[in-house]
């Protein structure tokens, strides 16, 4: 005669909380990594070896900038919400 205490051995594992993320800035530090070599690549190419590049006009892009961190901020905090 089995005891109410003891579980059942086909008892789904669905009711145990899910472990959480335990680096969640994790993505956001690779993908500001990957910005700052994609734009260090961009004027070694265009400085250095002298490759014709398209000039970029980095005193317009700036509010671009302030738009995808404030979008990225957004993102992470509404990820948050959901876990």
């Amino acid at each position: 005669m089995a005891s109410m205490a003891e579980p059942e051995p086909n008892q789904s594992f669905e009711t145990r909380p899910q472990p959480r993320d335990p680096d969640p800035g994790r993505l956001a530090t690779i993908v500001f990594g990957l910005i700052i070599i994609a734009i260090g690549v961009w004027f070694f190419l265009d400085r250095t070896l002298g490759f014709d590049l398209p000039e970029i006009d980095w005193g317009g892009l700036w509010p671009l900038v302030l738009v995808a961190i404030g979008a990225w901020i957004l993102v992470g905090a509404g990820r948050r919400n959901r876990t």
